[in-house]
């Protein structure tokens, strides 16, 4: 739900910032946008991904489909990025994302290629290995640092920000892991008849349209390949 989106909402902070932080927050939120470039776009990027597994990339598409605990990891951020009284949370959630990215994304791709993505589909979570192993020293330090040093009496709403956004991931975490433990799946069943009412698919329809898609690829080996050189050295730094 917020890949389509991505970078909007801390975005929201750059006019209500100054000096040393705000320079750092449009440094990240450029990489985001792709240096202008809308083919680089983290948000297309991610289009590009569901594209490649037949799913629908129009923003929202999928919103009747996806538990409250997963809508609750969006809407933090537009909730602290609406909210202007709320600046310091918004930075430290920034900064708890992308310090927490790198290695997941790198999973993320690496499971893609073991189940036949190409490099078109796993390129979203390629380039966020690189780009976040980058952008969580400059969120901590240059943004997040900066800040409370500039607005001490916020630093706690720094924190506050970075742990909600924690809490939230790792109740999605947990729902997710929960369902599949179960063998089932975390996505919320919808009606026949209100699915065609929609023009949707069912959540079963949704499951299989990905599978089989991944299914029509070559298998790749367990070993990884196509990762952009230096990817690891920089996930692990």
């Amino acid at each position: 739900m917020y890949h389509l989106k991505e970078a909007d909402p801390h975005s929201w902070a750059i006019p209500r910032l100054s000096g040393a932080a705000k320079a750092a927050l449009i440094e990240i939120q450029t990489d985001e946008y792709g240096q202008g470039r809308l083919e680089r776009m983290h948000s297309e990027l991610f289009r590009a991904t569901m594209r490649a597994l037949g799913l629908d990339d129009s923003y929202g598409a999928y919103i009747d489909h996806v538990p409250a605990v997963t809508l609750a990891v969006s809407n933090l951020m537009s909730l602290f990025g609406f909210h202007r009284r709320w600046l310091g949370a918004t930075l430290g959630h920034l900064a708890a994302f992308e310090m927490t990215s790198s290695l997941p994304n790198r999973r993320y791709g690496n499971g893609l290629r073991r189940l036949g993505g190409d490099t078109t589909a796993t390129r979203f979570y390629d380039e966020h290995v690189e780009a976040d192993a980058v952008h969580e020293q400059i969120a901590a330090h240059d943004l997040c640092g900066s800040f409370a040093r500039e607005n001490p009496a916020a630093a706690g709403d720094v924190l506050f920000g970075a742990a909600c956004g924690l809490a939230v991931e790792a109740e999605f975490g947990r729902t997710l892991l929960a369902c599949w433990e179960e063998d089932r799946t975390s996505l919320r069943p919808q009606p026949r008849s209100a699915a065609i009412v929609a023009g949707g698919p069912e959540t079963a329809d949704l499951v299989g349209t990905v599978t089989e898609r991944l299914q029509r690829g070559k298998p790749a080996p367990a070993q990884r390949h196509d990762v952009p050189a230096g990817i690891d050295d920089l996930a692990v730094r």
